[in-house]
């Protein structure tokens, strides 16, 4: 009876460590899907609505916050859809690339650098009006920032993955390490 109490005490945590990981990254994927389907329904709405000839830029506005989409999501979805367009793999062959193209000039036009936050973006688009002409030079600085903007938000992204498996493997260390304890106290 002893020796099942004892296999029990060893085998315990280690066997709730490891559903306590397997919930923990299962809850992390399942967050990850239900965005990209999230993103994909916005997405084939919108392809829809272009193929039909409907969609105007307010419309599409009205689209983007019903889907909880923001400026760069949006930019990001008229991008993928353009390429799409122009490589006919979708039914937006039908000489929709010109209205999503239309779409996408309106979008910067009242979201200038929305690949920026949008503080900076709306900095820079101040500078642009007080000074038209530098707007040049305001959109390559534009470009510089949004490439180190980008570069930094993956490094971030990087660290938040990195931390966050190092605290998950902390933890199961944790409680593999609980039943030791408990035996070398015990003799």
């Amino acid at each position: 009876m002893s020796a099942v109490i004892s296999i029990f005490t060893e085998v315990a945590p280690a066997a709730l460590g490891a559903i306590t990981a397997v919930a923990v990254s299962s809850f992390v994927v399942f967050v990850d899907v239900a965005k990209t389907k999230w993103r994909g329904r916005f997405r084939q709405q919108l392809k829809l609505a272009l193929a039909r000839g409907q969609l105007t830029f307010p419309d599409l506005q009205h689209m983007a916050e019903r889907w909880g989409q923001d400026r760069l999501a949006l930019l990001q979805s008229l991008r993928v859809l353009l390429a799409e367009a122009l490589a006919g793999e979708s039914e937006l062959i039908n000489n929709k690339a010109s209205s999503i193209r239309s779409l996408l000039e309106q979008h910067e036009s009242r979201e200038p650098y929305a690949e920026l936050p949008e503080n900076i973006s709306l900095q820079l688009f101040q500078l642009s009006q007080m000074a038209p002409d530098s707007s040049r030079a305001i959109a390559q600085l534009a470009a510089s920032l949004s490439e180190l903007y980008s570069l930094n938000q993956r490094e971030v992204a990087k660290q938040k993955k990195l931390s966050f498996w190092g605290f998950v493997i902390g933890v199961i260390g944790l409680m593999l390490s609980v039943p030791g304890l408990y035996i070398a106290f015990k003799t």
